[in-house]
């Protein structure tokens, strides 16, 4: 599975009213910690380590 696939996997939209929907904001964060990994933001030599900024963007939505 790729990391791609791994992260779309994850239900991250909420089905409940704002963010009370507990599995969903949880799984944003396994989400966001994956792609932070995969990025390679983790090493201190990143010019991008420590930052969480755009890690979405090469995974666009698939919604309208």
């Amino acid at each position: 599975m790729t990391p791609e696939q791994q992260v779309r996997d994850l239900q991250t939209d909420t089905t409940a009213f704002g963010a009370t929907d507990i599995r969903a904001m949880e799984n944003r964060i396994i989400a966001l910690d994956m792609l932070y990994k995969f990025a390679g933001r983790d090493n201190p030599n990143s010019p991008m380590h420590g930052l969480y900024t755009g890690l979405w963007a090469p995974y666009p939505s698939d919604a309208p």
